[in-house]
């Protein structure tokens, strides 16, 4: 495999392989002048993941650019791990598989499928633009995706195996990638990387603790159930009905809950309605994500990563603007004070003044 493709797929074994030939070494990585240029690159790319939610494509010209790239994904990685923030290794994941699902879509049908095997899916190919896989990988990495077009049910299974065009594969293939970039992380990291990434490392907390800031409860005045996104009122109501909610789900609800106000023991009684409650692991749970037990106060999830999880659930006018990128800056909006009567606007056009 050319070093260009290694640069845009950096997570395949063939790129660790090719650096070890390369007789690069993390010593060197860390700390020789040689490999500046990929540090700041890797830096660039976590800055990236963290502001836009996908890494910017770098044209690779020549080798050395090619190099600088593939070398950026394992200083982002190591970057990372200095900050082992949930929100930081999630955000930064998410954005990289959104990066390579895009790429995929551009690659011929048997490079996508080569790429599936890899992570673990048995795939195969149908025809010129099609593949298929066996329905319980389907499965396993369609399971968080709510909209009716991905359910079982609506699938044609041919003896244990389902089709999918190049795109949908890409996208299933998403979620297998960042699964696999989550689980690797945060990677070991000794107190000389740290230092050596000491620059990097605070420029990416300030980001991280900017963004957490941007949500601090004292903001969202008193809790009120009318202002709830749709995502947090359907997961409401599926607790209310008894009904299991996935674990993605249950940490974005107490996460967003705990956020706008809402004590851990209020918490615990909305959850107390789910058919698996058990009060004591409830409380564990909750006690760690709002920080009670841990320390550390976890941000809901943006709304590009509640779709990409499948808990975003019939968004409404509101959710479709472009600025609004999170349940939070929802709940903000639509708590704005109302105006007095006879100035009193639609609810439409207060909506429209906060573009």
């Amino acid at each position: 495999m050319n070093l260009l493709t290694l640069a845009r797929y950096p997570f395949l074994p063939e790129a660790s392989g090719y650096l070890r030939e390369r007789q690069i070494t993390l010593d060197a990585l860390v700390n020789s002048a040689v490999f500046d240029q990929a540090r700041h690159a890797g830096r660039r790319r976590v800055m990236d993941a963290l502001v836009d939610g996908v890494i910017a494509d770098q044209t690779a010209v020549t080798e050395a650019d090619a190099l600088v790239e593939l070398l950026s994904y394992a200083v982002a990685r190591i970057i990372v791990s200095c900050n082992p923030d949930e929100h930081l290794i999630q955000r930064y994941a998410l954005a990289e598989a959104v990066t390579v699902q895009t790429r995929l879509e551009a690659e011929n049908i048997d490079f996508v499928i080569d790429i599936a095997v890899f992570l673990g899916l048995d795939a195969v190919r149908d025809n010129a633009t099609e593949a298929s896989v066996h329905f319980a990988d389907y499965l396993k990495h369609s399971s968080q995706m709510r909209s009716e077009e991905w359910k079982l049910v609506n699938q044609e299974l041919d003896s244990g195996r389902i089709s999918l065009t190049k795109p949908r594969l890409a996208r299933l293939l998403q979620h297998a990638i960042r699964e696999r970039i989550e689980s690797e992380l945060p990677l070991p990291v000794n107190d000389g990387i740290i230092e050596a990434f000491r620059n990097s490392i605070d420029l990416v907390r300030e980001e991280v603790e900017r963004r957490k800031a941007k949500f601090e409860k004292e903001s969202y005045g008193k809790v009120s159930f009318l202002r709830l996104p749709p995502c947090m009122k359907k997961l409401m109501a599926m607790m209310k009905a008894g009904e299991n909610v996935p674990h993605v789900g249950r940490f974005a609800l107490t996460s967003f809950l705990h956020t706008i106000g809402m004590s851990n023991d209020e918490i615990v009684a909305v959850f107390s309605s789910s058919p698996d409650f058990k009060e004591q692991l409830a409380r564990y749970q909750i006690d760690h994500i709002t920080g009670k037990s841990s320390g550390v106060e976890y941000l809901p999830p943006e709304c590009a990563t509640m779709k990409t999880q499948g808990v975003c659930f019939d968004p409404d006018f509101l959710c479709k603007k472009k600025w609004l990128h999170h349940p939070l800056n929802y709940y903000r909006v639509k708590g704005k004070k109302r105006e007095k009567p006879e100035e009193k606007k639609t609810e439409a056009e207060t909506i429209s003044s906060a573009e």
